[in-house]
């Protein structure tokens, strides 16, 4: 005997398999690690210009993890699109140990809202338990390896990145991370 459920006329051994895969897709995803993820990355237009940079070896890392998208940029309250901002002079550090402002390029300081968005950051890295961060390089929040430092690209680390290094967490650009875990 077959009994419908809900009135859609699928039998129920339907239902019992589709809520048994769902159960089974939800544990998948609770034990899958999370990591956090520049938002631009993956897609989303949240670029200082408005653009996105998303970067195909995504496809490599979104099987294995959880990935969740975060902009500091935009957490600290900047708008979308905004003017191109620069760590006057120096890098992540300097902003945090040294108090270097960041600044548009009219010379307006906009340190507020970077130190928020950085700190907003690492509150949802430490709320969510993620051990790895993969940020978009050359950033002066996100910066890994090359940060905007007076509006030029340099050896450096951003404004978020410093912070959740300082924490304890792993912080990777893309190629990076797919080295140390691949």
């Amino acid at each position: 005997m077959m009994l419908e459920s809900w009135g859609l006329g699928l039998p129920n051994i339907f239902f019992s398999a589709f809520f048994a895969f769902s159960a089974v897709k939800r544990t998948v995803y609770y034990t899958m690690k999370h990591l956090l993820i520049s938002s631009c990355l993956i897609g989303l237009r949240t670029r200082y210009d408005g653009s996105d940079a998303f970067d195909v070896r995504i496809k490599e890392i979104e099987n294995r993890y959880v990935l969740i998208p975060v902009c500091p940029e935009v957490l600290g309250g900047l708008s979308i699109p905004r003017e191109p901002a620069t760590i006057r002079r120096k890098d992540g550090c300097g902003f945090w140990e040294e108090n270097i402002p960041v600044v548009i390029e009219t010379g307006k300081d906009i340190s507020k809202q970077f130190r928020e968005g950085a700190l907003k950051t690492l509150s949802f890295a430490k709320f969510l338990k993620v051990q790895n961060v993969i940020f978009k390089d050359g950033s002066p929040s996100c910066g890994v390896f090359l940060v905007n430092s007076s509006f030029q690209r340099r050896r450096g680390i951003g404004i978020a990145t410093y912070l959740l290094r300082k924490d304890g967490f792993i912080v990777d650009t893309i190629a990076s991370f797919l080295k140390r875990n691949f």
